[in-house]
């Protein structure tokens, strides 16, 4: 089904270029008006290297009348193995002049201050249909019709609009999509990935809910767990998307239980100065693990009285609670998505020969097509026809997820051992699973703050030597574990234990510096 848009867009590069080469050169650069209201838009553009060339060029691009400025196709992994994942631009970005946009590299981008090359990035997170494209509607007040079904594909970024255009959304297909059988796995894997890249990306999450449900709780776990390994303070907002409820008396009930009960989380009201009045903004506040404090909003069922009392203030109240963070990110999106994706394609595919057209594993690093609107393996990046002499890519046997859905592993690189911590007023007790390591095999640092584990588990055949492996899921290689500590430690009373393939570490509570630990 790609090959007649890509010979199409390929006949439309090759026409409209001999036609209107070196267009644009001496145009005006923009005013500072507009680089003050579309700098954001302007520098996300920039990372397009065929749309920051001439207006030409930009053809190539299919627009899309969603709601969205740019949708990177990431649908699917095994797309890697021949055309790629095709990059749309937005109805609502043509308006935006191509060989004005700032590309990263070039001299507008000197003149513009750093502060303003940065901006609020907002992960929007949440399963499968539970409303993330209705809300963006609703931040960034675009009308759609409704005869348009928002398909969120891959990864979507839309800047915000009229005064909010210092924050830029990105937006993910929602998990628990039906696939085919067939595709499970690499389901699996692309949306690991998908989720992986927002999450690294972002500075601001907001998650979506409806009715809260043992599925949502789990994911709301996944990301405070994500926040908690990375060690990275992450600002989280909660929807509650209440799409079927319309009274006052059902948001009261589903506020009682879904929010104070379940999250424990308290009243909170703010003042908000809009068109020269002052709005007061009803939200709720929960702390979570690791002190991450979390912003609960509630919507109730479009034109209902409840949505009459909850829509609009939970909206205003979002909108400049981001309006106003400090946290902010690089606008070069494209680029840093590309980098970041490349450092996990080695965990998630297998090293082999064999290729349908016979050739060398391809190198696992993508990068923007040289002519087309795809983002392409690096050796295919000069190739006409996309569907011509593909790979065959498989998923590495090894790939192995924690109970968070992040990658653990396979045998190319670092892993990660699963463990459990508990703690009382005096102690912490630390329970890794760590099979297969003698004593003097690990390494363990502490600090005040935190623990790192670090070890090598060799290859277990190496031993056997038997010739034919049926099944190879014990994980091998470098091994690193690094777990923070909210309140600090003190090393004089630590101890260590084995117990059955499990060690167990008992840290107590305080203050000291940094010490080794013989395991």
């Amino acid at each position: 089904m790609f090959n007649n848009p890509i010979n199409k867009l390929r006949s439309t590069l090759n026409t409209v270029i001999h036609k209107r080469s070196g267009e644009g050169k001496n145009q005006q650069n923009p005013s500072n008006d507009i680089l003050s209201e579309q700098t954001a838009l302007f520098t996300i553009l920039g990372d397009l290297k065929l749309y920051n060339t001439n207006d030409a060029a930009s053809r190539i691009y299919r627009s899309t009348d969603l709601l969205y400025n740019v949708v990177i196709r990431i649908n699917n992994l095994s797309d890697l193995n021949t055309q790629g994942w095709e990059i749309l631009i937005g109805n609502h970005s043509n308006n935006v002049i191509p060989n004005k946009v700032i590309a990263s590299n070039d001299d507008e981008s000197e003149k513009i201050p750093d502060e303003r090359k940065e901006a609020v990035i907002v992960a929007l997170l949440g399963a499968y249909n539970r409303g993330k494209s209705y809300l963006l509607k609703k931040l960034c007040r675009i009308n759609i019709p409704s005869r348009n079904i928002t398909h969120t594909e891959g990864i979507s970024i839309t800047v915000g609009r009229d005064t909010y255009r210092n924050i830029v959304f990105l937006d993910t297909a929602g998990t628990d999509k039906p696939v085919k059988n067939d595709e499970i796995e690499f389901k699996r894997a692309t949306e690991t990935l998908l989720r992986e890249v927002v999450l690294h990306l972002a500075t601001f999450f907001i998650i979506v809910v409806n009715r809260l449900r043992a599925t949502d709780q789990i994911y709301v776990q996944q990301v405070l767990k994500y926040c908690r390994v990375t060690q990275i303070r992450k600002k989280i907002i909660i929807v509650h998307n209440l799409l079927d409820v319309k009274t006052i008396k059902d948001v009261n009930t589903v506020i009682e239980e879904d929010i104070k009960l379940t999250f424990r989380a308290i009243d909170k009201q703010t003042q908000l100065a809009i068109g020269g009045t002052t709005k007061s903004i009803h939200f709720f506040e929960s702390k979570q693990q690791n002190d991450i404090e979390m912003c609960h909003y509630v919507l109730a069922k479009s034109h209902s009285k409840a949505a009459d009392i909850w829509n609009k203030q939970s909206l205003d109240g979002i909108m400049n609670l981001l309006q106003n963070s400090e946290n902010k990110n690089s606008l070069n999106i494209i680029n840093h998505m590309i980098t970041y994706t490349n450092s996990k394609l080695p965990q998630l595919f297998k090293h082999n020969n064999d290729s349908r057209s016979g050739t060398a594993q391809p190198v696992l690093s993508v990068v923007l097509h040289d002519s087309l609107p795809y983002i392409v393996l690096a050796d295919r990046k000069s190739r006409h026809n996309l569907q011509e002499e593909g790979y065959l890519l498989e998923l590495s046997e090894k790939l192995v997820y924690d109970d968070a859905g992040y990658f653990v592993t396979n045998d190319s690189g670092n892993w990660q051992p699963r463990y459990n911590l508990y703690e009382n007023d005096n102690e912490y007790c630390l329970i890794v699973e760590l099979a297969g390591f003698s004593k003097g095999e690990l390494e363990v640092k502490m600090t005040e703050k935190s623990i790192t584990i670090t070890g090598t588990r060799s290859d277990l055949n190496n031993r056997m030597n038997y010739p034919i492996i049926r099944q190879s899921d014990v994980l091998i290689g470098s091994s690193t574990l690094t777990i923070p500590f909210e309140i600090d430690t003190v090393h004089n009373k630590i101890t260590s234990d084995r117990m059955d393939g499990f060690i167990k570490i008992v840290v107590p509570k305080k203050n000291l510096g940094v010490i080794s630990v013989d395991l």
